[in-house]
C-alpha cells in the first residue's frame, strides 16, 4: 500500500503523542546503547562514549569538549579524568598556549570506539535483518528524517531559553 507522503499536517496532534513516542524511542536508543557492551568497555558510560566520539578527530580543551557533548565543564572534567586513568584518552599542554591542555583520545581509546562500533553494527543488521525490505527502506528514511529534523530543531532552539544548558 503506497504512504502518504509526510508533511507536518498528515498528523493531527491529537492523533498520536509524538513527544511521547519521540521519548520512548531516545530511551530505547539509551538502552541499545548500553546494552552492547564489549568486555574491556563494560565500564564505559554514555558520557564518556560521547568524550571518545568527539575526541576521535580532534584534540580539544576541556570546554570545547563539555559545549560540543553538551554537559558541565566540571562533568567533562571528571569524565576524562575516568578515561585517562584507564589509558583511553590523554591529557597534554596545548602547544598555542602552554597554560592551556588538550585532551586527545589514545590509541587505546580509538580502538575501544571501532571495537563497540563493530558490535553496534552488528546489532543494527539483526534489527534490520528482522523487517521486510520496504520496511526496512522506510524505516531508514524515517530515522534519516528525524535525524536532519532534531538537528535543524537543536540549531534552531541554540542559544535560547527553550534548550536545557550543561546536560540537565
Amino acid at each position: 500500500m503506497p504512504r502518504p507522503e509526510s508533511s507536518p499536517l498528515c498528523i493531527a496532534p491529537h492523533d498520536v503523542d509524538i513527544e511521547s513516542q519521540i521519548e520512548r524511542m531516545g530511551e530505547l536508543v539509551r538502552r541499545m546503547l548500553t546494552s552492547v557492551r564489549m568486555p574491556h568497555d563494560s565500564s564505559l558510560t554514555t558520557s564518556q562514549l560521547a568524550v571518545l566520539c568527539y575526541l576521535e578527530k580532534r584534540a580539544v580543551r576541556v570546554g570545547t569538549l563539555a559545549t560540543a557533548v553538551g554537559a558541565a565543564q566540571n562533568t567533562t572534567s571528571e569524565v576524562v579524568a575516568r578515561l585517562e586513568r584507564v589509558g583511553l584518552v590523554r591529557k597534554e599542554k596545548d602547544p598555542e598556549d602552554q597554560r592551556a591542555v588538550l585532551v586527545s583520545a589514545t590509541e587505546r581509546g580509538l580502538q575501544a570506539l571501532r571495537e563497540r562500533r563493530a558490535a553496534l553494527r552488528s546489532v543494527h543488521r539483526m534489527i534490520l535483518q528482522a523487517l521486510c525490505v520496504e520496511d526496512r527502506k522506510r524505516f531508514i528514511d524515517a530515522s534519516e528524517q528525524l535525524v536532519e529534523l532534531t538537528e535543524k530543531a537543536r540549531k534552531a532552539m541554540a542559544g535560547t531559553s527553550i534548550l536545557p544548558r550543561n546536560g540537565a
